[in-house]
């Protein structure tokens, strides 16, 4: 029986994280989309850690073999520096002292298999180095096509990639600034030497290119990608509209939603509530802050069922639908903010519908 729920426990978890996704390529006058199932991301992961296996092996291979060399070289000199003195002494004390020291020279050193050591660990330094720009250059290419891929879907949103990794490395937790003031005031640790710690630039860029493709991840996974009410009609667009109150052109901030009765709502993304209450026209409104300068709102509501300050998951429910505040009926309006200015919700949902289909 514990055997058979082990099993029904990895299945589940394994349709968890590696579901049916589409793969959205955006070109200049047309949108692709290719499923991706689970086998092919199932490979892509195993691919990536594969190589990331091989690469710390053949780094570790490159530096043991640099620091064998490194000895070898120095019991050679030492090897010369004896026989040069010896022969000095032998020099000196035969009434000879000015006899040419120079004489003395390496090749006539007992030293073959010493030299046919050093050669073998050259060439192996040169085959490590090899199959190190090898899988480097394999990561990098597939890495770089990663990159690509996510930062076409969140310029699908509307928003600036760039400007949303500025924004995250800027914005650091404040723990880690006390933890940055701290170092500064107390240092220590033990002494490494700089030289084992250097890597070629390649290995550096592949490096970089690794950080860069976790920022965006994190990134996407952090948008409000997912509907926040099931089942429902668009009533209202974000944009230019005529107010249904006065008969007046006016600006629709965002997205009017008209589910069934009473239906629940719904967190988008991941975050912290700060926002809970009435909030004058919105009526009963709940805003969520998921970092980055990324903010929804969810007006209108029936029913508040979180508070300010609640961290919320993807998913929660947050709210019922209602028709508090200047509204004409039950529906949600549902907005998507960037550093406090309105942005299209529909974008937002098309991308994760067809892009994430989280």
């Amino acid at each position: 029986m514990k055997v058979k729920n082990l099993i029904s426990d990895m299945s589940a978890l394994f349709k968890r994280w590696f579901h049916l996704r589409n793969v959205i390529i955006v070109s200049e006058h047309k949108v692709k989309h290719i499923p991706m199932s689970a086998s092919i991301q199932l490979g892509g992961v195993m691919l990536v850690l594969v190589a990331l296996s091989l690469l710390s092996y053949s780094a570790g291979s490159f530096m043991a073999a640099r620091t064998a060399l490194r000895q070898q070289g120095q019991a050679l000199r030492s090897v010369a520096s004896a026989r040069v003195e010896n022969e000095f002494a032998t020099n000196y004390k035969s009434g000879s002292p000015d006899a040419p020291v120079s004489t003395v020279a390496l090749s006539g050193l007992d030293n073959s298999v010493l030299v046919a050591r050093i050669a073998e660990l050259e060439n192996k330094v040169v085959e490590l180095k090899t199959a190190n720009d090898v899988i480097v250059h394999r990561v990098q290419d597939k890495t770089a096509g990663r990159i690509d891929e996510l930062e076409n879907i969140i310029k699908q949103t509307g928003l600036n990639p760039e400007d949303l990794k500025k924004e995250l490395s800027e914005n650091k937790p404040e723990k880690a600034k006390r933890a940055h003031t701290a170092e500064d005031a107390a240092t220590g640790g033990p002494y490494i030497e700089p030289s084992t710690l250097n890597m070629p630039p390649q290995t550096e860029e592949m490096f970089s290119t690794l950080d860069q493709y976790s920022v965006l991840k994190k990134l996407v996974s952090t948008l409000p990608l997912s509907y926040p009410i099931k089942n429902a009609d668009e009533q209202s667009l974000f944009g230019r509209r005529i107010d249904p109150f006065n008969g007046h052109l006016a600006f629709h901030s965002g997205l009017d939603l008209a589910g069934p009765s009473d239906s629940l709502i719904y967190s988008t993304a991941a975050g912290t509530v700060i926002s809970a209450g009435r909030n004058g026209a919105y009526g009963n409104c709940i805003d969520i802050d998921h970092g980055h300068g990324i903010v929804t709102r969810y007006g209108h509501l029936s029913q508040i069922n979180v508070q300010e300050g609640q961290k919320v998951a993807l998913g929660d429910v947050i709210g019922v639908q209602g028709s508090t505040g200047r509204a004409t009926g039950p529906h949600l309006h549902y907005e998507v903010r960037y550093n406090d200015m309105p942005m299209n919700p529909k974008k937002f949902l098309e991308t994760g519908e067809y892009a994430l289909e989280e």
